[in-house]
């Protein structure tokens, strides 16, 4: 499910209303199915899906191939890289530090970044948590030495930030315009480290994913890193996704029906979180419950902010939207095999996951048709 038309979105949630008995007939079910019937196959990679409603899971379900080389199907316990849904958890993470009173919103980024201090106009954290710095984005530049900017070729964040931050004049002044930018969410990640002390991937699995319970969650920082239950990315071997690759300096055949893409770039922040629907659902009941952080950690992940960009529909790594009439709130990712949504519809109660090891997955639409079989079936 794509952004909607900007809006301004004023919601407040003080405590969990009650929430009817989870019901989800059998007949709502194979519609859902019947979304994914095409990829349902073992020689297909595939889906992981995930509905919560409340504090309860109404359905979660797999479909296809975790890795096509062994066959192993997707579960609702399988690791997906979810792209920019990362961006959520790295807000998270300064969430906390703002709610401990490390630091706030106005905070000059500069403090704890002092590369950020050659611009004579000041960053501050509000203007990289909504995408608003005017730090040119680091695929927007060339790459030194001619290569490609495709996960395949190795390069990190500190790469990433490098070459961000090599330019010595902003696109924009800080507020002026909206420009989506992963650096910006990267140097999130060092405003944490530089904070706590701690690394960003040490920090968030101790003060954000263990008390959640998320145990199968981690920022994924090391290429060479085992990690349980990982899903292949995978591309389709069409012609154009082969002519593509060919024009990134990448040798590969024609022959076969699909690509697998490894990632290789331990960037995180902007992306890097490797996750489960599992935990997903987990992390989608709190902000039903609110068990964790409180109202105070679902108002701050919820607080927009207006500048003169006009932009006003965007949260902490969360964007608000409306869909049929219900307000919705969401963040969806896409990569080189990898396609990821996160949507949660807070008056109704009802959050859905789409994870899929397809770069061509379009796991937006596919939450999109989940929501249009909810509402159909009077769950939404």
């Amino acid at each position: 499910m794509k952004i909607a038309s900007i809006f301004s979105f004023f919601f407040a949630l003080s405590s969990l209303h009650s929430v009817a008995q989870p019901n989800l007939t059998d007949s709502a079910k194979s519609e859902i199915d019947r979304i994914f019937k095409a990829f349902d196959r073992k020689d297909s990679p595939g889906f992981a899906i995930g509905i919560v409603k409340g504090n309860s899971t109404l359905y979660k379900k797999g479909y296809g191939s975790a890795n096509l080389d062994f066959e192993i199907p997707i579960t609702s316990n399988s690791a997906f890289d979810i792209a920019s849904v990362s961006k959520q958890f790295t807000a998270a993470c300064i969430a906390l530090l703002i709610l401990d009173g490390k630091l706030d919103l106005e905070t000059p980024v500069s403090r704890y970044i002092p590369e950020l201090s050659k611009y004579p106009d000041t960053i501050r954290i509000k203007h990289l948590i909504y995408n608003t710095s005017g730090i040119i984005d680091y695929f927007k530049l060339p790459r030194p030495g001619g290569l490609s900017w495709i996960t395949f070729n190795y390069f990190d964040i500190d790469y990433c930030i490098h070459i961000s931050l090599s330019q010595d004049i902003l696109a924009f002044k800080p507020g002026d315009k909206w420009d989506y930018c992963n650096v910006n969410y990267m140097l999130l990640t060092k405003v944490v480290e530089n904070v706590s002390g701690m690394s960003f991937a040490e920090f968030s699995k101790q003060k954000l994913f263990k008390p959640l319970g998320m145990n199968n969650t981690l920022v994924n920082d090391d290429v060479t890193e085992i990690i349980k239950n990982r899903v292949t990315p995978y591309n389709p071997r069409t012609k154009e996704y082969v002519e593509a690759y060919r024009k990134e300096g990448i040798k590969i055949d024609s022959t076969g029906k699909w690509i697998q893409h490894p990632r290789n770039s331990p960037h995180y922040g902007g992306s890097g979180i490797v996750t489960t629907v599992d935990d997903l659902i987990l992390w989608s009941e709190n902000f039903f419950t609110h068990k964790f952080g409180g109202q105070a950690f679902y108002d701050l992940m919820h607080k927009t902010m207006k500048f003169k960009n006009g932009k006003d529909n965007q949260a902490f790594g969360l964007y608000f939207g409306d869909y049929k009439g219900r307000n919705y709130v969401a963040w969806d990712g896409g990569d080189f095999g990898i396609s990821s949504q996160i949507i949660r519809f807070p008056q109704q109660q009802i959050a859905i996951i789409v994870l899929s090891n397809l770069g061509t997955g379009e796991a937006w639409k596919k939450a999109d048709d989940i929501a249009e079989i909810l509402t159909k079936n009077g769950v939404l």
